[in-house]
């Protein structure tokens, strides 16, 4: 994952590997978190492969390295963004490849999306079957916390639902906090 990343960050613009990292904490950090321990590595990688360029600028007394996408570095990310999402990587997986789906030429941006939205929709239907079987039987405390997880699950998914349609529609994103607050607020 972190190549895919380190090539989104450097996708428009050179980045040295500490610029890399601080953009990383500073967009996806809450979801996503790198080292310079597989920051490097990767960068390295990723040049070797050709699909990034470096280059030293010395700045001060500091010689720099600065990396940044070619072309077909360019084009082999965008394939991956393009490409089905392994519905068995973790949520992260999945909110590090929206992140930067903004590079994304629209149609193929929707035609994601609406398959994250059919995947969801699949998995809340069968929450809401167990959900309906499980709900008669609970009958202690350890049923009812084990059930509580479900409910958050469902929830969860819900709102992720609403969140999927939400930005493919491209709908001003304060409107799905404001929305998402005053639903909190009445409950």
């Amino acid at each position: 994952m972190i190549d895919y990343i380190a090539m989104g960050m450097v996708f428009d613009e050179a980045l040295t590997g500490y610029d890399i990292k601080r953009e990383i904490e500073a967009g996806i950090g809450n979801f996503y978190k790198a080292s310079y321990g597989n920051l490097y590595p990767a960068l390295k990688k990723l040049a070797d492969k050709g699909y990034l360029t470096m280059t030293e600028q010395l700045q001060g007394n500091r010689l720099k390295k600065y990396y940044e996408a070619t072309a077909l570095g360019k084009t082999a990310f965008l394939e991956w963004l393009s490409s089905p999402f392994d519905l068995n990587s973790s949520s992260d997986s999945l909110l590090a490849r929206i992140y930067f789906f903004g590079v994304l030429p629209e149609d193929i941006r929707k035609q994601q999306l609406q398959a994250y939205e059919l995947y969801h929709q699949q998995i809340l239907r069968k929450l809401q079957a167990l959900e309906k079987r499980l709900s008669a039987s609970i009958a202690d405390d350890r049923d009812y916390f084990e059930m509580s997880t479900l409910y958050l699950g469902l929830q969860h998914l819900a709102d992720s639902l609403r969140w999927f349609q939400h930005i493919r529609e491209k709908k001003p994103l304060s409107a799905f906090i404001r929305t998402d607050l005053e639903r909190n607020i009445e409950s």
